[in-house]
């Protein structure tokens, strides 16, 4: 036991160490003294993995971790890179964070911002721009970004804005239209949301026989999905039992 206390307290130190080398975050050096075993597991996971696999998965890991640790840091990171180098990327970036804490209407205007010249009919940067206008409200606005989006790139396919494009025609009133929509996309649609929101608008729409076949689809499919696939539908699936049952 005092040799892993020992082994426990040379690791905190080294720690610190590299944390003040290496000009990390000081809160850091608290996590890890507070905290050693699991402060010094998300230290390696956040701060040191990364530089060690350039991999997809070791930057989501790392960045769902750092965003549990300290929910301000990608934004305030984001800020800082814009202000420094104001590129189209940086905006992107930035935006897509504003976005997700729920500044929609900042989102909005540095996605307008980067639509510019070269990248003015960037289908990534449309679809950036017609989610901030979802979360402002701006469904007829949506629309039209989507329908610049499609005459721009014709070859261009998202089962994502797809669905965007459903619900900004359903959010108008506009029955019949996402309805088509909404038909269109469920065949292909990855999960079981646009099958969903498709059966809900049928219900509300008098279709009823349509609806609940559709959600009786929906809890099979669920049903004999692996156990994560499951947990990530859970919410449809829920939706979709309850309205059986009714």
């Amino acid at each position: 036991m005092p040799f892993l206390g020992l082994a426990v307290l040379v690791a905190q130190i080294l720690c610190a160490v590299h944390v003040m080398k290496t000009g990390r975050p000081y809160y850091w050096i608290f996590i890890v003294i507070f905290a050693p075993m699991v402060g010094m597991i998300a230290y390696f996971i956040v701060e040191v993995l990364p530089e060690l696999s350039g991999s997809r998965t070791a930057r989501q890991a790392a960045a769902g971790v750092g965003r549990a640790l300290d929910p301000g840091r990608a934004m305030r990171e984001a800020e800082r890179n814009l202000q420094m180098t104001p590129t189209v990327g940086n905006k992107a970036a930035l935006a897509d964070i504003y976005l997700e804490v729920g500044r929609a209407d900042e989102a909005a205007a540095l996605y307008r911002d980067t639509l510019t010249g070269f990248h003015a009919t960037d289908p990534g940067l449309l679809h950036g721009l017609a989610r901030a206008e979802f979360a402002r409200g701006n469904f007829a606005e949506v629309e039209r970004v989507l329908d610049a989006l499609r005459d721009a790139n014709p070859n261009f396919q998202s089962a994502e804005c797809h669905l965007l494009y459903a619900r900004a025609m359903e959010e108008q009133g506009k029955v019949e239209p996402a309805l088509h929509e909404y038909a269109a996309l469920a065949p292909y649609y990855p999960g079981q949301e646009a099958r969903c929101r498709y059966a809900l608008l049928l219900q509300k729409s008098g279709e009823h026989r349509e609806a609940q076949q559709l959600f009786r689809e929906i809890c099979q499919s669920v049903e004999m999905s692996p156990r994560h696939a499951r947990r990530l539908q859970r919410e449809w699936y829920d939706i979709a039992r309850r309205a059986l049952a009714a």
